[in-house]
């Protein structure tokens, strides 16, 4: 009887956690369009972006200095799975992998946090 209750309650633990992490699920969709955002690390280095998510799995993204001199460019596809976003970048002909994931992401504000560490905050700009 112990066991057929532990049982009882780990498939409940199981099912209520499960729900707990499909409600941190976020709409993807809500990419789709041109962000904006800056970063100052840890050593000083500044970055400023602006990147341009695709219906079709397309982004592109320009770089910026403090000055607003543009810096570089990359392009390439991105994922998501509604916790992950995955983008596959070139620059200067290499290849690049980067994972990032999501803390907040609405209509206006997108918060995703770096493998390596950064958490970077970008703000939806108006479409041309």
């Amino acid at each position: 009887m112990i066991s057929f209750r532990n049982a009882i309650v780990s498939l409940t633990l199981l099912v209520c956690s499960s729900d707990l992490w499909a409600q941190n699920l976020f709409d993807c969709e809500l990419l789709i369009g041109t962000w904006a955002g800056e970063h100052r690390y840890e050593d000083g280095q500044f970055n400023r972006w602006q990147a341009v998510y695709s219906v079709g799995g397309q982004l592109s993204i320009e770089f910026y200095d403090e000055a607003q001199n543009p810096i570089g460019a990359q392009s390439g596809v991105w994922e998501c799975d509604g916790s992950w976003v995955t983008t596959q970048m070139q620059d200067q002909g290499q290849s690049f992998e980067f994972s990032y994931q999501i803390r907040e992401l609405d209509i206006f504000r997108y918060v995703y946090e770096s493998i390596q560490g950064p958490v970077f905050t970008s703000y939806r700009r108006p479409s041309n």
